[in-house]
């Protein structure tokens, strides 16, 4: 068995918000932490910022929507580190603001949308679990949405995020007598990232959406991470193909 001290992890998304926050979290947990980003100066804080705590991590500059890249990526991961325990598929846009009406969808939104967030999740998930079949283990946690489960506004959000939901599963039932565990949290208003970008923009909106939630308030970076580090953990090893709300009851309804 792999003690955790010796695990590995991959964030993608990993230079600030949720992918921060959990990449942080694993790290704590003993986890090896391979940090993904576009950006490179946010990948290297995060990064500094688990060493400085007394974690270990390495910082990757990546581009998931490039297929090429993403294959780089895998490499480097795996002469680095030798395998690859569990992966926290974060990266992705948001809808940019898009709240028109369908019709008047950008076109422009709607490719980089497909190809961050639906075909990077895509590109990762193919790597992953080539690493993980190989070493005939692995869990993997895919960041979609509550409006991966109910419907939204922008198109190119709701879609991708209902894509994430329906690579979850189809993963989930092709690699679970292969001891891979599949699952997705699908987090409602959160006070980190795109979810603190809402809020600083429309406090009065975002009150307005917390108020049909069983729990009024916004959720938190580390709800979040906590939940992701549980499902990637042997806590949870009889869940898999699950799209877990973190969203203080606003899917209950």
């Amino acid at each position: 068995m792999t003690t955790i001290s010796e695990k590995t992890v991959l964030v993608t998304g990993g230079g600030g918000g949720i992918g921060r926050i959990t990449a942080a979290t694993f790290a704590t947990q003993g986890y090896r932490v391979a940090v993904s980003d576009i950006q490179p100066d946010t990948v290297k804080e995060t990064v500094e910022l688990i060493q400085a705590a007394g974690g270990k991590a390495d910082a990757f500059i990546t581009d998931i929507g490039d297929p090429a890249q993403v294959a780089a990526l895998f490499e480097s991961i795996k002469s680095l580190y030798g395998r690859l325990d569990a992966a926290f598929n974060n990266a992705g846009i948001s809808s940019g603001g898009n709240r028109g009406p369908f019709a008047d969808t950008d076109d422009e939104l709607w490719e980089n949308s497909v190809r961050i967030n639906l075909s990077g999740t895509y590109y990762c998930m193919k790597q992953e679990l080539r690493m993980m079949v190989a070493q005939k283990r692995g869990a993997i946690v895919n960041n979609c949405s509550v409006l991966g489960i109910s419907g939204g506004i922008s198109a190119p959000y709701t879609a991708t995020k209902h894509g994430i939901a329906g690579l979850t599963k189809s993963a989930a039932m092709g690699y679970g007598r292969m001891n891979i565990r599949v699952n997705a949290v699908c987090p409602g208003l959160i006070n980190a990232g795109m979810g603190e970008r809402i809020i600083k923009r429309s406090a009065q909106m975002a009150q307005q959406l917390v108020n049909f939630q069983p729990i009024p308030r916004p959720g938190t970076g580390e709800e979040v991470a906590h939940t992701v580090v549980w499902l990637c953990s042997d806590q949870s090893s009889y869940i898999t193909g699950h799209l877990l709300p973190i969203d203080g009851g606003l899917m209950c309804q």
